[in-house]
């Protein structure tokens, strides 16, 4: 549950999912220029690379949208520090107020993955 949080807080909110997702767009292009130097080397071939980046675009591309685009961005924040994309360390000029409500969530992302696992 999202606490109560201040107009400076909300904007911080709005940054740090922002930062997520330029951290998780970057690492999934990555992938797509690691292909395409693959490519370059002989090692894959331009069709194999073109099926690459079909996968990433309707994938990994999609999927980093909807999460960061069409939820909220306290989910996606919050989200995105269970899954460990945000540090504490980014997080380490955040209010107390911002960085307990999003451990609070992190713990409760927790709890529903070990219940899926059992």
């Amino acid at each position: 549950m999202q606490p109560k949080l201040t107009k400076s807080e909300r904007r911080h909110v709005q940054e740090l999912a922002g930062l997520a997702w330029e951290r998780q767009l970057r690492d999934e292009i990555g992938t797509v220029g690691d292909a395409i130097r693959e490519m370059e080397a002989d090692k894959l071939c331009p069709h194999e690379v073109n099926d690459i980046i079909h996968r990433y675009h309707n994938g990994a591309s999609r999927d980093l949208y909807m999460r960061y685009s069409d939820s909220l961005p306290w989910f996606a924040l919050c989200r995105a520090y269970f899954d460990g994309v945000i540090t504490d360390d980014d997080l380490s000029h955040t209010s107390d107020n911002l960085r307990s409500g999003i451990a609070t969530s992190a713990d409760s992302f927790n709890q529903l993955h070990r219940i899926e696992d059992d």
